[in-house]
């Protein structure tokens, strides 16, 4: 499959659209968190104000398209879970993390994603137009073909089957998970104009190694990161006091003012400390 051809997702942009009035859920948090099990990512990410995208791999086999059983694209991942349930997530993804508003992500084009169940009408219509898509020759296919090909790849991206196995974060185990229980939105911005691949197919996948140092040389880019300011953190998220005191030693050494440094340890949230309270 030619990537380059069939790839073209929506610009991602820290400048925000004039959207409806934002309607608040009276189920899940109006606050979108992205958690990581290193503390130092964290402190990266508020240093710079930026989070950025890496490459995921994801097992695609219950989409049961034809030779094709993984796919690679990048992404940043976010819950709306509230925080009196969050603690399992935290088990699998960790004890660091960012929040900030529902609002403010949407303006973003941060999206939540759709749960598949593999034996539904749905998935079989998917996977009957995808795999028409992959045996089209590029040569021959019009505008409007091409566009259809780019749309049914870039759904692709916003879904995850019902349940699964993968990688606990926390552990480094294989386990079974049901992942509506993630309440997942994904951030997926356009990195081909920062001149890296929108996504690896199968016989592209790069190894672990690979991917990661693809991720790596994204981390500093502006153009395809989620860019913020300080008055958008909502929260700020570590997992202990001596955390909580390296946090505050980085910040006090990032020549803001009193007041801005204030302004960011005002959000912290000790999640040992704070957990029993929610």
């Amino acid at each position: 499959m030619d990537n380059k051809r069939i790839v073209s997702v929506g610009k991602a942009s820290a400048k925000s659209e004039k959207t409806s009035k934002h309607i608040p859920s009276k189920i899940q948090a109006d606050t979108l968190f992205t958690f990581t099990t290193e503390l130092d990512h964290i402190v990266a990410y508020i240093k710079n104000k930026m989070v950025p995208p890496r490459y995921c791999e994801e097992d695609i086999r219950y989409l049961k398209i034809p030779h094709l059983k993984k796919i690679a694209y990048p992404m940043k991942c976010f819950c709306d879970i509230n925080l009196h349930r969050i603690e399992e997530h935290l088990q699998w993804y960790g004890y660091y993390g960012l929040a900030f508003t529902k609002y403010w992500g949407m303006q973003r084009q941060i999206q939540p994603i759709q749960y598949i169940n593999p034996n539904s009408e749905l998935r079989k219509d998917f996977t009957t137009a995808f795999s028409a898509a992959l045996k089209s020759d590029v040569r021959k296919e019009s505008k409007i073909q091409l566009k259809m090909k780019s749309f049914l790849l870039h759904e692709m991206m916003y879904y995850k089957p019902y349940e699964g196995k993968m990688k606990n974060r926390n552990t480094g185990k294989i386990e079974k998970k049901c992942f509506t229980d993630e309440c997942e939105w994904r951030f997926i911005p356009d990195v081909t104009r920062a001149g890296f691949e929108q996504v690896y197919f199968d016989e592209n996948i790069l190894n672990a190694g690979g991917l990661n140092d693809l991720s790596n040389a994204m981390s500093g880019l502006q153009e395809i990161s989620l860019n913020f300011d300080y008055a958008d953190l909502k929260y700020i998220i570590v997992k202990t006091l001596s955390d909580f005191d390296i946090l505050a030693e980085q910040i006090m050494t990032w020549g803001l003012d009193k007041s801005g440094e204030y302004q960011l340890l005002s959000k912290v949230i000790i999640w040992d400390n704070s957990k029993g309270d929610f």
